[in-house]
């Protein structure tokens, strides 16, 4: 079982993550600059953290609002777990590419508008 995992994470999986984590985060830190409620973006690789603040001057934590958000991406069909007291963790498969960021970034958006 071991060597099958080491093969899997030979085979490109470990590149990926960090070429479409890249990716992943600069769409986040995009979105930051688009709302006042993201607070910060940080991780490394595909773990990426996006925290939820009333504003940027307080950093106020923000639960409820990370909470809507949460809701909004699952029934938009995009699962993602809240971590902590307002932080909403990234943790897709290593087998993510770029386009399926698109589109969940184009959801984690919408999901945003729509609980403000």
């Amino acid at each position: 079982m071991l060597a099958q995992t080491i093969e899997l994470l030979e085979n490109g999986l470990v590149e990926n993550s960090a070429t479409v984590g890249a990716y992943l985060q600069e769409g986040l830190n995009k979105l930051k600059d688009k709302y006042d409620c993201i607070g910060d973006v940080r991780g490394l690789g595909m773990m990426i953290g996006v925290e939820f603040v009333e504003n940027r001057e307080t950093l106020k934590a923000a639960p409820e609002l990370r909470d809507r958000i949460e809701m909004e991406c699952f029934n938009r069909g995009l699962i993602i777990l809240g971590c902590g007291t307002s932080t909403i963790r990234w943790s897709p498969p290593l087998i993510l590419t770029n386009e399926n960021v698109d589109v969940a970034l184009e959801i984690f958006d919408a999901a945003i508008e729509a609980s403000l």
